[in-house]
């Protein structure tokens, strides 16, 4: 769901194109909006053990964060009004220990159920 924009751009780009009288062109852009999204989707993987919770971001190269669950102090849910609607929103981990910062699970569903549990 956090894609919809993709979604709803490439639905629109079928429709311009194709009413103008190019559907080759319509189905060409439906198909790239909807294989970005797809390829987006997984650039983003979420784990929570036992004993930490990491967070590993990107394609190719990748960015991974973890913290121990016993360093956490704080957990916030962020949500904007469509993310609310849409059911996805981002939670933060924080540590009040100097060499952990923060660690972000963005753009998932049920934000507040994450939280609790």
């Amino acid at each position: 769901m956090s894609y919809i924009g993709l979604y709803v751009a490439g639905i629109a780009l079928f429709s311009v194109l194709t009413l103008a009288g190019y559907p080759g062109s319509g189905i060409l852009a439906l198909c790239l909006m909807m294989g970005i999204s797809g390829i987006l989707r997984f650039r983003y993987l979420f784990t929570c053990t036992e004993e930490r919770i990491i967070t590993q971001v990107g394609l190719i190269a990748r960015d991974t964060s973890e913290m121990r669950l016993r360093h956490i102090r704080t957990i916030n849910v962020r949500q904007g009004i469509i993310e609310r609607i849409l059911g996805i929103g981002t939670v933060v981990f924080s540590s009040v220990a100097d060499g952990e910062g923060a660690v972000i699970f963005k753009e998932i569903g049920d934000p507040q159920g994450v939280k609790e549990r």
